[in-house]
């Protein structure tokens, strides 16, 4: 049941950064915001803090970067990303814990694997496997928790879409492929926006998203992108997964519109083929559903109930927390002899190369272009 709470709970949230918008600062704002709503007193934690933690403060969540600020111990951890959570687990050993898990690859959302933490929450079926398979949690501890959102934000759209799409929006953290989608909207006689990357991140992408009528996103991009009442095809510099219909919504809302959403072909000629699919009356019916799944309240109340199992379950001895301590700093405390153990620095040399590579692509391409301008002048 949603409204006031019957008993106002302590939930400590714990974020890796609070400094720039994104999809877990969007998780964190709801989930604080809508504990807040109900009665509850939720607690924001996080190393590095901006605009997000500013906006929290302004609407009465205490948000701090220093767990040593916090003098009256939250009744339940709420941990989202591997370093915080186990600093909260660490700092709070007698509080029990739940942790949720956004990603398949970013080692950020390690599981922080304490016996304190009663549930794993997991946002789609790869998330599920990554934590049961490869992290090695037991499948008892792991739950499938999808994305939810704020539909107060999200209002119905009010201006039913036009027969064609005329305008379109890449919805997207990535850019690799949004050349290819210039082109293709460019034959469509569409107008194409980029939001969400780089210097275009919005504080309110709800209202933005009003203005189009094709949107090319993925994940919760493309989940709030259908709750707006826009045609989605979910895509990005991964692959293809094609336009969301009343059929495939459901598989699709499983999947969380992710990397097992994708193909990794991307053409112009695919991309053109899922245009081509745009129907305004079945992206109607795709963002009443979408809405009808998506709602942040039963998420809240399943998420309440999960606090409340954890904080019923006894505590785990001093041996098992001992044991625990050690394998997190074993694998997180800078080692000469494993560098293995430093994924953030692993991250930075394979985004450097990244760079580079892109930098290469880049000229190659400077120079294709030039040599075609060449030839279609001699021509």
């Amino acid at each position: 049941m949603t409204g006031t709470a019957q008993r106002p709970l302590k939930v400590l949230l714990t974020n890796v950064w609070l400094q720039r918008r994104g999809g877990t600062e969007t998780v964190i704002r709801d989930i604080s915001l809508g504990l807040l709503k109900r009665g509850h007193r939720p607690i924001v934690y996080s190393p590095v803090l901006g605009t997000p933690a500013a906006e929290l403060r302004e609407r009465g969540v205490a948000v701090v970067n220093d767990l040593s600020l916090i003098t009256d111990p939250p009744d339940v951890i709420h941990g989202q990303h591997f370093i915080q959570t186990a600093e909260a687990l660490i700092h709070f050993p007698e509080v029990p814990a739940v942790q949720m898990c956004h990603a398949w690859a970013f080692w950020q959302e390690k599981p922080a694997d304490f016996p304190q933490v009663y549930r794993y929450l997991a946002v789609d079926q790869a998330v599920h496997d990554r934590l049961v398979h490869s992290e090695g949690i037991a499948k008892k501890r792991v739950e499938i928790l999808h994305n939810s959102v704020d539909l107060s934000r999200y209002v119905p759209r009010s201006v039913p879409l036009p027969v064609k799409p005329l305008k379109a929006l890449a919805f997207t953290k990535f850019q690799t492929h949004v050349p290819m989608l210039e082109a293709v909207c460019r034959k469509f006689g569409m107008q194409l926006d980029v939001i969400g990357v780089g210097d275009k991140v919005i504080a309110h992408p709800e209202f933005e998203l009003l203005k189009y009528d094709l949107v090319f996103a993925t994940a919760r991009m493309a989940l709030e992108a259908l709750c707006a009442g826009c045609a989605v095809i979910l895509l990005d510099a991964r692959g293809l997964g094609g336009m969301v219909t009343t059929t495939n919504l459901p598989r699709l809302r499983d999947l969380n519109f992710g990397l097992r959403s994708l193909s990794p072909m991307l053409t112009q000629a695919l991309i053109s083929a899922e245009i081509e699919r745009y129907d305004p009356d079945d992206a109607r019916q795709v963002s009443d559903q979408a809405r009808q799944m998506a709602s942040l309240e039963p998420m809240l109340d399943r998420l309440v109930g999960i606090y409340e199992e954890a904080m019923a379950q006894p505590l785990p001895d001093e041996r098992e927390k001992a044991q625990a301590l050690f394998k997190f700093l074993k694998l997180s405390l800078p080692s000469p002899r494993a560098n293995d153990r430093w994924p953030w620095i692993k991250e930075c040399q394979d985004l450097e190369m990244r760079v580079s590579q892109l930098e290469d692509e880049l000229s190659k391409t400077k120079l294709a272009l030039a040599e075609a301008t060449d030839a279609h002048k001699g021509g």
